[in-house]
């Protein structure tokens, strides 16, 4: 376990510290459909559908660092995660939470298209993740639908849910019996024990400008749904923040890297720091409170973490040994 715990750590940078926290603003502008996406559901009709979908970079939120991302089959259509499996500890993605379906499911026939593409120029791609026309399980007329999207930033990690046209025509049906749309973003969840493990956050009241609600890990209760449906062009932007800690913190760079016989660190800013590496199986190989050139002579070829530590917390930044 200590092995394989090492290896996912060193597949990206890792920061130790407070809990999530993001900026939240609410605008409203065109809504576009996606141009040339790749179809996931592919002209089936579809139910509660579990697709894979690449991002084509990593995405960091809390301590989950992943480049794939599901539509999870154990839930209503709309949710997403890092895992697809119902167990774990995950980040939850929930631009909308009631039961969502294939407009045509009865029929036999497709309406409703899920599809994604990313796009953009490496270091700064989006992933979008489109739901055209999707109908609502619950709606005894089957004529309410929704189009919504969902788009990832590569290297800040921002978050948007984007909503366009609509028709809610039995609202009561549509959203299960709450006053609106149910929308969220869990940073970390723990499945098993149905517990926050980091920052969760949901959105209420006016859903043209909905009151941002933080729950903490400990809240033994959620806040509830937007009052009325989403305007078409609304887009719900979650960014990080990061703390005066967290970005003295992830200052630190190392290069050359790949490196050979030794690396240099570079940082902007005046703190006092000590460095461990830890080869791939987690034993810390080298200790070192020297900011100026590391000796990596010595060690075999390889992948390891190297470790910064100050009293503002810890970062780890992945190295290879040439």
């Amino acid at each position: 376990m200590k092995k394989i715990t090492c290896l996912m750590l060193l597949m990206l940078p890792l920061i130790t510290f407070s809990q999530s926290s993001y900026e939240f603003t609410a605008t409203n502008e065109v809504y576009t459909d996606l141009v040339g996406s790749a179809s996931l559901n592919n002209g089936q009709i579809w139910d509660d559908p579990e697709f894979v979908i690449p991002l084509g970079f990593d995405f960091q939120i809390s301590t989950h660092s992943f480049n794939t991302i599901y539509i999870v089959g154990w839930s209503v259509g709309g949710i997403l995660s890092s895992n697809p499996n119902f167990s774990g500890i995950v980040p939850i993605f929930s631009p909308i939470s009631q039961d969502i379906i294939d407009l045509g499911f009865d029929t036999g026939i497709s309406l409703s298209n899920i599809s994604y593409k990313t796009e953009g120029p490496s270091g700064s791609q989006i992933l979008k993740i489109e739901w055209n026309n999707v109908g609502f399980f619950d709606d005894a007329t089957v004529s309410d639908f929704m189009n919504f999207q969902l788009w990832l930033y590569e290297g800040s990690n921002t978050i948007e849910y984007r909503y366009g046209s609509n028709q809610i025509n039995n609202p009561s049906g549509s959203f299960e019996g709450e006053t609106g749309p149910v929308v969220s973003l869990f940073s970390s969840y723990n499945l098993d024990t149905d517990e926050l493990i980091d920052n969760a956050f949901f959105l209420t009241e006016n859903p043209a400008n909905p009151v941002f609600n933080i729950l903490e890990p400990g809240a033994q209760t959620f806040p509830g749904a937007l009052v009325g449906m989403i305007p078409d062009g609304t887009t719900y932007r979650f960014e990080q923040v990061l703390s005066v800690e967290e970005n003295l913190l992830n200052d630190f760079a190392i290069y050359p890297n790949p490196a050979k016989d030794y690396f240099r660190i570079q940082s902007n800013n005046n703190i006092d720091f000590s460095i461990s590496i830890y080869n791939s199986i987690g034993k810390k190989v080298l200790f070192s409170n020297k900011t100026d050139q590391i000796n990596l002579s010595e060690l075999p070829s390889g992948f390891y973490l190297v470790e910064f530590e100050s009293n503002k917390g810890k970062i780890s930044k992945k190295l290879i040994k040439q």
